[in-house]
């Protein structure tokens, strides 16, 4: 799971640098660094990404346009040529088209459906601990899960949605499973996915003791029932839904600042 973005911009000219350290100014989580010395980059955590910043002075560039990324190694190369005229000038519209599409590239790798869902079972104590307030307010409640509704529909599953599941079926989304939870409560089942289309993993977590399980089983046959209600849940609680503000990884933060506030 990554929940920061280090841009490690390879140094260039002084505009160039620029227009790359102010690409993250709209995303806390987006951190550019100019020439990071490799003793700074160790120093970040797991949850945390670099992303190389490679500088072309080639006149041309592929039909990508003047920004690609290498779907291999996560490196962002950017055509200092598209917005730098001959004469040094600077052709600012093209410079802003650069400055927006590698924020967006960035934000890409932290709001993908596989990282939210990672960062959904990673903060899930969070969420449960503080279910009510994300029932009470739209904002929260209507953020991005990472979950599809379905193999063939595009619409996302709410945070809220799926607690609201999980809070009004305990019985269907509480599950003992062997290598599960050892204090004798039945752990709540966070998450479940198929492995390459075969086995299964299965996420648990105990709010009694705070154990967590990722568990390996060839069949989950509770599958279709939990996928079943939590559909149910998404159709009645977002009609007219609401398209929130927040990512999840805000949603988290908040959550996390008001139960500060309150103790």
């Amino acid at each position: 799971m990554t929940d920061k973005i280090i841009l490690n911009i390879q140094h260039s000219d002084d505009y160039t640098d620029y227009l790359l350290m102010t690409a993250g100014l709209t995303n806390k989580r987006i951190i550019p660094m100019v020439n990071p010395s490799s003793e700074k980059l160790k120093t970040a955590d797991c949850n945390t990404k670099v992303l190389r910043c490679l500088i072309s002075q080639d006149t041309t560039y592929d039909w990508c346009g003047p920004v690609t990324r290498d779907p291999e190694t996560g490196a962002i190369r950017v055509y200092s040529h598209y917005y730098l005229e001959d004469d040094g000038s600077i052709n600012s519209g093209h410079a802003e088209i650069v400055r927006q599409t590698v924020e967006e590239m960035a934000t890409r790798v932290l709001m993908s459906s596989i990282n939210l869902r990672e960062a959904y079972r990673l903060y899930f104590p969070v969420l449960w601990s503080q279910r009510d307030k994300v029932y009470a307010d739209p904002k929260y409640f209507f953020v991005d899960s990472g979950r599809l509704e379905s193999l063939f529909a595009g619409d996302f599953m709410p945070v809220g949605a799926i607690l609201k599941a999980m809070d009004e079926d305990p019985s269907l989304f509480r599950i003992r499973l062997g290598g599960g939870c050892c204090c004798g409560q039945r752990p709540l089942l966070v998450d479940y996915d198929q492995v390459y289309g075969e086995n299964w993993a299965i996420y648990t977590w105990c709010p009694a003791c705070g154990a967590r399980r990722e568990i390996r089983a060839w069949n989950f046959q509770r599958s279709y029932k939990c996928e079943r209600a939590l559909e149910d849940a998404s159709l009645y609680y977002c009609q007219g839904r609401a398209v929130s503000p927040l990512s999840l990884f805000d949603l988290v933060d908040e959550l996390k600042d008001s139960s500060l506030r309150s103790e």
